[in-house]
């Protein structure tokens, strides 16, 4: 889908397609020949791809655990990164990632689609120049799911379409189980971050945007755990209620279900509202926006690409084209070298870490305290939580 996308910004070649998994690579290249009428090059390996010296950039859509991992090293071979998130599978892999960004001057680009979204920008600056609202200070953003069952996995011997031990590249490893391969990685410590790390950083970010704070938050709490148990080997709790508050006094919530979505908040399944003084702003899953008074009614409303409207906000679930429209914005960055990408290291790292310090709180059980200038733990408990365990020749310094 991201590299159907790519495609659709002007100029944009695919060079290479790397997998470890051999129907995914071969299947990307037909497509691509099919879209371009090129067939890009196949590999299974990042470092072998890096070698090209004609390579500007890279798209890292990997699992979470391979995330920093794949930009920083793709960084210090002087290419462009665009990574989705959560950039970093730890907090201490976010610091990594940073320094490596500033060290290098690499452009660098994270996921975070809504950051380009003309919707949201023609919405905070209404806001800004009109001063409706007043100031805003507290945001609530939730994701709701209905996640199904991942069964028992069973060891079993690996597909020969596909390199296991590549795919856990800097995880510590494992035996092959036939129930993580592709997608239920997610539920499962060693690679995944949970439904908060999967989905929280898009509308945390917006809220986190809207909000206007800068800085990491000074304390973290979260409650939470397995209350709509399925079976299966799902890790993870699937319902959070986390808190963030920030050093200018701000606070941001956000609530997460993975298997006990019903009525959905603000009739949307993900979303984020942010209250000032005097009203709110509602941030839309379908990249609308609405703005409301104190007593709940719409003053103002803007559909998708920023265009004020006047009937219902639509609350459907695509990106509108946000993917696009974020590709273009990495692409002119990359071409121009400017780092100040829709979202760079510094934005792209405060936004992911917030799932992963309300991970640790939540492990922990206690409030979770944090530096907001280096967002460096300052609690003893969370500390053993900050980084994670590389597999050996794998280690990201």
């Amino acid at each position: 889908s991201v590299m159907q996308s790519a495609l659709k910004v002007p100029g944009v070649e695919i060079s290479w397609v790397c997998d470890v998994d051999r129907r995914a690579r071969e299947c990307a290249a037909e497509t691509v020949f099919g879209l371009t009428g090129v067939r890009p090059r196949t590999e299974k390996d990042l470092r072998k791809v890096l070698e090209d010296n004609g390579l500007d950039g890279i798209i890292s859509e990997t699992p979470d655990h391979f995330h920093a991992y794949s930009a920083v090293l793709a960084m210090r071979a002087g290419k462009a990164v665009y990574v989705e998130k959560p950039c970093c599978f730890c907090p201490a892999e976010g610091q990594i990632l940073m320094r490596v960004a500033k060290e290098t001057g690499a452009v660098l680009q994270v996921g975070s689609q809504r950051r380009a979204s003309l919707t949201y920008k023609a919405a905070l600056e209404w806001l800004k120049s009109t001063g409706t609202i007043g100031e805003m200070r507290y945001a609530k953003a939730w994701y709701q799911s209905d996640r199904a069952s991942i069964g028992r996995g069973r060891v079993t011997s690996v597909p020969e379409w596909l390199d296991w031990d590549l795919w856990q590249g800097p995880a510590t490893r494992e035996a092959f189980r036939d129930n993580v391969v592709h997608y239920n990685w997610h539920w499962f410590r060693k690679w995944g971050t949970s439904e908060m790390g999967n989905n929280a950083p898009h509308f945390a970010d917006a809220a986190r945007w809207a909000l206007g704070v800068e800085t990491y938050p000074e304390t973290v709490q979260c409650a939470g755990g397995q209350y709509f148990p399925k079976g299966g080997d799902f890790e993870w709790p699937d319902v959070f209620n986390a808190s963030f508050k920030y050093p200018c006094g701000k606070i941001l919530t956000f609530e997460m279900t993975c298997h006990g979505r019903s009525k959905p908040f603000m009739d949307a399944q993900t979303g984020a509202l942010v209250y000032g003084e005097k009203g709110s702003l509602f941030l839309g899953p379908s990249d609308t926006a609405a703005v409301l008074d104190e007593k709940g009614k719409v003053v103002k409303e803007w559909s998708a690409g920023g265009v004020e409207k006047t009937d219902t906000i639509s609350l459907t679930n695509p990106t509108a084209g946000l993917d696009v429209l974020h590709l273009t914005k990495f692409v002119e960055c990359l071409r121009a070298k400017d780092q100040n990408t829709n979202a760079p290291a510094d934005v792209g790292v405060k936004s992911s870490v917030l799932p992963l310090y309300a991970n640790i709180a939540l492990d922990c059980g206690e409030t979770l305290h944090v530096d907001p200038v280096t967002g460096d733990c300052l609690s003893r408990a969370g500390a053993d939580k900050w980084a994670r365990e590389y597999e050996k020749g794998w280690e990201l310094v």
